[in-house]
């Protein structure tokens, strides 16, 4: 019976992550706080718990201990955005509301899915996530205005983040436990209405590659490495674990090559630690340190046009838009904080809760600009999160995201002081059954 079920659950799952518009206003930067609902309702925390098979795509060592096991789920996000740019008359605020891959303006869906198996030490499996992305559509072209041109033609960007997990876990001994993960990653991109980014790029007129090219997709892998370690603290359980992801390197986009530093964006790699304790028997409390290593990603943390005057930091040979030393976005490392408190209410019922925090990559102090379009200002996230044993073998869980608002303003080399800011809330369920 349980096989039919998975069967059937897999033949949806796959239609669905085929099928379903996603795209994603990721909110630790560019990336998802979680991989996982449950993870989600922790406030993000993820590498030194066991939740399910979608834990392992932050730290591959936990899928040694998810046993014979199918999840699928998602998440919708509904993000509020705004910019504003210009001055005196030719300064104007307006709204973000994407259409692009969305299933209502600015409503956007995230599929996710994952399977483990168990053989004695050794445990194998796969993870297909979002891992997140960014995106703006303004109707009303902020730039164009700033500078009295035609206003009527769109302005955003779209980037969307998937990656395909193979993993396989190994335990070691009774205490330690290590993982490895292929990452398969796919990104799509699409750009338009930033013709007035014409004076950046290398040959200084419009036939560069950078604006108004359609959607394309960029594919690249990269590697995982976890470890676990379970102890006993005061006859509780205390779990540590650690995870180092490299850069997932990425093809170039042929359509829009002279727009990204090298013409390609490559995902940035990160190092993370967590632990999780049981201070009761049904009280559990967990935290993660994660470090995003953006600068090693040109296409990100190349900064941007000086905020006046010579608009390339050394001159436009070097620095247009394109090269390896290219104009960017200016995004520095970023530190993410999650802690998550879980409750075994009662047999039927877990309750959790959490807290993010990450600072904005972007200084606005000379990164506003190109910004305006990728506006990941959010820092303070509040999450919620339950499951429900509807069967030994069968659960539901959901969470509940809301990612405060948080603005960031500064001068900028067209249009004078420009600000955006972005808040969010988003939900999500996932389906889990153990064969």
């Amino acid at each position: 019976m349980i096989n039919k079920k998975l069967k059937l659950v897999t033949a949806l799952g796959c239609a669905m992550g085929i099928a379903a518009p996603a795209s994603v206003f990721a909110t630790n930067g560019m990336f998802l706080i979680a991989n996982g609902t449950k993870s989600r309702g922790m406030g993000g925390v993820s590498v030194a718990l066991t939740h399910d098979t979608l834990t392992s795509a932050s730290n591959p060592a936990t899928m040694a201990f998810t046993g014979n096991r199918f999840d699928i789920g998602g998440d919708i996000f509904v993000p509020t955005a705004e910019a504003t740019l210009g001055q005196g008359d030719r300064r104007y605020t307006e709204e973000s509301k994407p259409t692009h891959v969305t299933i209502a303006d600015g409503v956007y869906m995230m599929p996710n899915m994952g399977a483990s198996w168990s053989d004695g030490d050794i445990s194998y499996g796969f993870t297909m996530v979002g891992v997140g992305g960014g995106g703006s559509e303004y109707k009303y072209n902020l730039y164009n205005g700033s500078a009295g041109k035609d206003t009527s033609s769109k302005l955003g960007v779209s980037l969307l983040v998937m990656n395909i997990n193979p993993t396989i876990a190994y335990k070691l001994d009774d205490t330690n436990t290590i993982g490895a993960t292929l990452i398969i990653g796919a990104q799509v991109f699409k750009a338009y209405g930033l013709t007035e980014f014409t004076t950046f790029t290398a040959t200084g007129d419009n036939t560069s590659k950078f604006t108004n090219e359609g959607a394309e997709v960029s594919y690249g892998a990269g590697l995982r490495l976890g470890w676990l370690g379970k102890y006993t603290v005061k006859d509780q359980p205390l779990t540590l674990g650690a995870s180092f992801t490299s850069e997932t390197y990425m093809t170039k986009f042929d359509n829009y090559v002279d727009l990204f530093a090298e013409g390609k964006f490559n995902t940035p790699g990160n190092i993370a630690i967590g632990a999780a304790y049981n201070v009761k028997k049904d009280w559990q409390v967990a935290m993660d340190i994660t470090y995003i290593m953006y600068e090693n990603v040109p296409a990100v943390s190349n900064i941007g046009p000086n905020t006046a005057g010579e608009p390339f930091p050394v001159n436009q040979a070097t620095n247009a838009l394109g090269l390896a030393e290219g104009l960017g976005f200016g995004w520095t490392n970023q530190t993410v904080y999650e802690i998550g408190v879980e409750h075994a209410y009662n047999d039927k019922w877990t309750l959790r809760a959490g807290w993010n925090y990450a600072a904005s990559p972007i200084n606005e102090e000379r990164e506003i600009l190109f910004n305006i379009v990728a506006p990941a200002t959010v820092e303070h996230h509040l999450t919620l999160g339950a499951t429900w044993q509807y069967q030994n073998d069968i659960e539901l869980s959901f969470s509940y995201i809301h990612a405060f608002e948080n603005k960031q303003f500064g001068p900028t080399q067209i249009g004078y002081q420009g600000s955006m800011s972005m808040s969010q809330d988003s939900l999500g369920a996932t389906l889990s059954m153990n064969f």
